[in-house]
């Protein structure tokens, strides 16, 4: 579950680790890029599901 370059992302772990400040969750870089793997991964598996049919 990598990033590859085919793929644009729009929130850089950078971004979403100061998303999570603001609302009061504290995350390290690497398990931000972790969490974004992991929304972008679930993103796209609902899309494929759900709309490519």
């Amino acid at each position: 579950m990598e990033f590859t370059q085919s793929e644009k992302r729009n929130i850089t772990p950078e971004k979403a680790v100061q998303i999570l400040q603001k609302k009061g969750i504290k995350i390290e870089l690497e398990d931000a890029k972790n969490l974004l793997d992991f929304m972008y991964f679930l993103a796209k598996l609902i899309v494929e599901q759900n709309f490519k049919k």
